[in-house]
């Protein structure tokens, strides 16, 4: 398994075409082509609640960037597997997991839409999604763009 990448010096500038703004609500789109099967807050069977959600979407299928951002971590990440974080503007971030391959790297700029990896062939739930703000998890649900879930 290759090591796992870490922001160490990112770049300063962040490109014209990339939003510097925080993500509004319904500003941020789907990051996987599939549908919600497990929302924020639900409980599992061990009674732990969801601090995201989890997209059921085909293996392989492709994963994109739901907001403009900067990736701060790419890579495998203790139970996760390998997982990406985005850094948004406003105090945002985004995690992602259940990934196969990750297509992109610590530091890259990134718009919303933009492919940034592939979903794992197997063994895993879909992909998980978790918003965080200020370091807390927030319902992704909201931010969402309508019809878009």
């Amino acid at each position: 398994s290759p090591a796992p990448q870490q922001a160490m010096a990112l770049p300063v500038e962040r490109p014209r075409d990339v939003r510097g703004q925080a993500p509004a609500r319904g500003a941020m789109l789907n990051p996987v082509a599939g549908r919600i099967v497990r929302q924020f807050g639900q409980t599992d069977e061990g009674g732990t609640a969801s601090k995201g959600l989890v997209f059921n979407a085909n293996p392989g299928a492709r994963v994109m960037a739901p907001y403009d951002g900067q990736v701060v971590y790419a890579g495998p990440f203790r139970g996760y597997g390998r997982i990406l974080i985005i850094e948004h503007a406003g105090g945002y971030h985004t995690m992602l997991s259940g990934l196969g391959r990750i297509d992109c790297a610590v530091g890259q700029w990134v718009v919303a839409g933009e492919p940034l990896a592939i979903l794992a062939e197997q063994g895993g739930a879909g992909l998980y999604v978790e918003l965080r703000r200020d370091g807390q998890p927030v319902n992704p649900v909201p931010w969402l763009a309508a019809g878009n879930g």
